[in-house]
């Protein structure tokens, strides 16, 4: 018999999963239904990010930029971070959204870094975290998120379909991450309306942007020229971008190339599609 080897990402889920039942001592389910009923709406994410319309002097692509303190794979990204001074520098820059990490063990993430961002800036703001649990979905309503991510490679579809309708009950968008073959009927079947490539093999973190082509394919294959699609990891430049923006993503979301840029303004504004590449 054959076991089955620990991955990054079961530690990460497992991780997870001890620090929320820490939470729960702390803020019960109740507390959090009770804070959000009462806080102003949410701002709109999907559409925000949506593919813009072709024209020369607007962006060739939307861009979600990442506050990311950390990663598995790269270790620490940046030693001191201020949330809401990064997030400050990527709406400068013409960030559609603004992405945070909240994953506190391998990413040193936090929620307060979401509510930092919230605070800092005008710019729909997502929740990235290994999300399982409705608990987690209430927190990040409550943290001001106005959308969250849902990670497929983790979640069945019965989950990931509750848990987008909760985050849609709630105001907020869901961004369903895709990296497997196989996890593409299912993510379609739950009612996604955004969808992310992960190019970040979320077993083995080596990453692959040639990802985005062959599921942006099967997703196209299924008729759903309506959905959303973002592409995930691994952009560092237009060399990276240009592709995408011919196959027709819609948006890229970016963090380590952000995070260790000299000017991050400067960078987006090549990743937009605004600065002059000869093309």
């Amino acid at each position: 018999m054959t076991l089955r080897t620990q991955t990054v990402l079961d530690d990460i889920v497992e991780g997870v999963r001890e620090d929320m039942s820490g939470d729960r001592g702390r803020r019960s389910l109740g507390e959090l239904r009770s804070r959000v009923a009462d806080m102003p709406g949410t701002l709109e994410f999907g559409e925000g990010i949506r593919k813009p319309v072709s024209n020369p002097e607007n962006d060739r692509i939307r861009v979600i930029a990442e506050v990311k303190r950390a990663s598995p794979s790269q270790g620490t990204i940046s030693e001191d971070v201020d949330p809401a001074k990064v997030a400050g520098r990527y709406a400068e820059g013409g960030a559609a959204a603004v992405s945070v990490l909240t994953e506190r063990r391998k990413f040193r993430g936090s929620i307060d870094d979401l509510r930092a961002v919230r605070e800092a800036i005008s710019l729909p703001v997502l929740r990235k975290e290994f999300i399982f649990d409705p608990y987690q979905v209430f927190e990040a309503r409550e943290a001001g998120a106005d959308a969250v991510l849902l990670i497929a490679a983790i979640l069945e579809k019965s989950a990931l379909e509750d848990l987008r309708c909760q985050a849609e009950e709630l105001g907020m968008d869901a961004l369903v991450e895709i990296y497997a073959d196989g996890e593409v009927e299912r993510v379609l079947e739950s009612g996604a309306r955004i969808v992310g490539v992960n190019n970040r093999d979320l077993k083995t973190f080596e990453v692959d942007t040639r990802h985005t082509f062959k599921i942006h394919s099967q997703v196209m294959a299924e008729m759903k020229e309506d959905l959303i699609f973002v592409s995930e990891s691994g952009i560092f430049g237009w060399e990276e971008v240009a592709p995408l923006v011919e196959a027709g993503v819609d948006a890229i979301l970016v963090g380590e190339s952000l995070m260790r840029a000299p000017s991050p303004e400067a960078l987006l504004r090549e990743l937009r599609g605004l600065k002059d590449q000869g093309c």
